[in-house]
Protein backbone atom coordinates (compact mmCIF):
# COMPACT_ATOMS: atom_id res chain seq x y z
CA UNK A 1 0.00 0.00 0.00
CA UNK A 2 1.38 3.24 -0.95
CA UNK A 3 1.16 6.91 0.40
CA UNK A 4 -1.15 8.04 -2.63
CA UNK A 5 -3.26 4.93 -1.72
CA UNK A 6 -3.65 5.68 1.61
CA UNK A 7 -4.65 8.97 1.26
CA UNK A 8 -7.43 8.48 -1.52
CA UNK A 9 -8.91 6.88 2.06
CA UNK A 10 -7.31 8.83 4.43
CA UNK A 11 -6.77 12.44 2.99
CA UNK A 12 -4.80 13.57 6.41
CA UNK A 13 -2.32 11.19 5.90
CA UNK A 14 -0.59 13.37 3.43
CA UNK A 15 -0.88 16.24 6.15
CA UNK A 16 0.98 13.88 8.72
CA UNK A 17 3.43 13.30 6.68
CA UNK A 18 4.58 16.40 5.89
CA UNK A 19 4.02 17.63 9.39
CA UNK A 20 6.89 14.35 10.31
CA UNK A 21 8.61 15.58 7.25
CA UNK A 22 9.21 19.25 8.35
CA UNK A 23 10.14 17.72 12.16
CA UNK A 24 12.62 15.51 10.34
CA UNK A 25 13.97 18.64 8.95
CA UNK A 26 14.31 20.23 12.50
CA UNK A 27 11.66 22.86 11.61
CA UNK A 28 9.29 23.35 15.33
CA UNK A 29 6.90 24.55 14.44
CA UNK A 30 3.62 24.33 16.43
CA UNK A 31 0.82 21.78 14.49
CA UNK A 32 -2.28 19.29 15.06
CA UNK A 33 -3.32 17.20 12.48
CA UNK A 34 -7.17 15.55 13.36
CA UNK A 35 -7.99 12.13 11.81
CA UNK A 36 -11.43 10.61 11.44
CA UNK A 37 -12.37 7.83 13.11
CA UNK A 38 -14.28 4.72 11.09
CA UNK A 39 -17.21 2.98 12.84
CA UNK A 40 -15.09 -0.17 14.31
CA UNK A 41 -12.77 2.25 15.73
CA UNK A 42 -15.52 4.09 18.25
CA UNK A 43 -16.67 1.16 19.10
CA UNK A 44 -13.78 -0.60 19.90
CA UNK A 45 -12.23 2.93 21.78
CA UNK A 46 -15.68 3.09 23.78
CA UNK A 47 -15.30 -0.44 24.96
CA UNK A 48 -11.54 -0.14 25.94
CA UNK A 49 -12.16 3.75 27.30
CA UNK A 50 -15.48 3.47 28.60
CA UNK A 51 -16.31 6.67 26.70
CA UNK A 52 -16.82 7.95 22.95
CA UNK A 53 -14.33 9.68 21.22
CA UNK A 54 -15.13 11.67 18.33
CA UNK A 55 -11.49 12.40 17.36
CA UNK A 56 -7.94 11.88 17.06
CA UNK A 57 -4.75 13.90 17.15
CA UNK A 58 -1.12 14.22 16.30
CA UNK A 59 0.81 17.07 17.17
CA UNK A 60 4.52 18.08 16.17
CA UNK A 61 5.72 16.89 19.63
CA UNK A 62 4.14 13.54 19.48
CA UNK A 63 6.37 13.15 15.81
CA UNK A 64 9.25 14.89 17.44
CA UNK A 65 9.25 12.38 20.10
CA UNK A 66 8.76 9.27 17.82
CA UNK A 67 11.37 10.77 15.57
CA UNK A 68 13.94 11.07 18.61
CA UNK A 69 12.97 7.42 20.23
CA UNK A 70 11.95 5.37 16.82
CA UNK A 71 13.79 7.71 13.59
CA UNK A 72 17.17 5.68 13.99
CA UNK A 73 19.26 3.08 15.58
CA UNK A 74 16.03 0.56 16.07
CA UNK A 75 17.58 -2.66 14.95
CA UNK A 76 19.34 -2.58 17.82
CA UNK A 77 16.31 -3.39 19.43
CA UNK A 78 14.64 -5.47 16.83
CA UNK A 79 13.09 -2.69 15.16
CA UNK A 80 13.23 -1.11 11.90
CA UNK A 81 13.52 2.84 11.90
CA UNK A 82 10.27 4.88 11.40
CA UNK A 83 10.54 7.28 8.81
CA UNK A 84 8.16 10.37 7.69
CA UNK A 85 6.43 8.54 5.04
CA UNK A 86 5.34 5.88 7.91
CA UNK A 87 2.95 8.42 9.04
CA UNK A 88 0.83 8.56 6.45
CA UNK A 89 -0.20 4.67 8.05
CA UNK A 90 -1.78 6.06 11.47
CA UNK A 91 -4.60 6.72 10.59
CA UNK A 92 -4.80 3.18 8.57
CA UNK A 93 -3.46 1.61 11.52
CA UNK A 94 -6.10 2.73 13.55
CA UNK A 95 -8.96 2.64 11.82
CA UNK A 96 -8.53 -0.86 10.16
CA UNK A 97 -6.26 -2.24 13.56
CA UNK A 98 -5.64 -5.99 13.10
CA UNK A 99 -5.27 -5.71 17.55
CA UNK A 100 -5.99 -3.55 20.21
CA UNK A 101 -5.57 -3.21 23.88
CA UNK A 102 -5.83 -1.39 26.75
CA UNK A 103 -1.62 -1.33 27.51
CA UNK A 104 -1.86 0.95 30.63
CA UNK A 105 -2.94 3.50 33.14
CA UNK A 106 -1.24 6.42 34.85
CA UNK A 107 -1.70 7.70 37.85
CA UNK A 108 -3.91 10.55 36.82
CA UNK A 109 -6.40 7.98 34.79
CA UNK A 110 -5.20 8.76 31.73
CA UNK A 111 -5.44 5.48 29.78
CA UNK A 112 -3.05 4.18 26.70
CA UNK A 113 -4.51 1.96 24.24
CA UNK A 114 -2.14 -0.03 21.69
CA UNK A 115 -3.27 -0.38 17.89
CA UNK A 116 -1.11 -3.23 15.93
CA UNK A 117 -1.64 -3.00 11.72
CA UNK A 118 0.58 -5.53 9.28
CA UNK A 119 1.16 -3.73 6.32
CA UNK A 120 3.87 -4.17 3.73
CA UNK A 121 5.74 -6.73 5.26
CA UNK A 122 6.34 -4.74 8.66
CA UNK A 123 4.09 -4.52 11.55
CA UNK A 124 2.73 -1.23 13.15
CA UNK A 125 2.41 -0.37 16.49
CA UNK A 126 0.87 3.30 17.30
CA UNK A 127 -0.07 4.49 21.33
CA UNK A 128 -2.75 6.20 22.01
CA UNK A 129 -3.47 7.93 25.29
CA UNK A 130 -6.73 9.24 26.53
CA UNK A 131 -6.70 12.84 28.70
CA UNK A 132 -9.48 15.60 29.43
CA UNK A 133 -12.00 14.18 26.43
CA UNK A 134 -9.42 13.71 23.84
CA UNK A 135 -6.83 11.43 22.78
CA UNK A 136 -3.78 11.80 20.79
CA UNK A 137 -1.23 9.54 19.18
CA UNK A 138 1.68 9.41 21.47
CA UNK A 139 3.80 7.31 19.61
CA UNK A 140 4.42 4.82 16.85
CA UNK A 141 7.26 2.11 16.07
CA UNK A 142 7.72 -1.12 13.23
CA UNK A 143 8.88 -4.41 13.10
CA UNK A 144 9.18 -6.58 10.25
CA UNK A 145 6.46 -8.62 10.25
CA UNK A 146 7.71 -12.49 10.84
CA UNK A 147 7.36 -15.14 8.36
CA UNK A 148 4.15 -17.30 8.22
CA UNK A 149 2.53 -13.77 10.97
Amino acid sequence: MNLQDIAGKYPEAAVIVEMARAAWNGDIKAARVNFSLSDRLKVELKKLLGKEIKTIFITDSDVRHIKKNHGQGEDRRGQVDVTPEDFALIPLVMNEFDTAQHESTDRMGNKKIMFVKKVNGNVYTASVERGNSQIGVITLWKTKARSGA
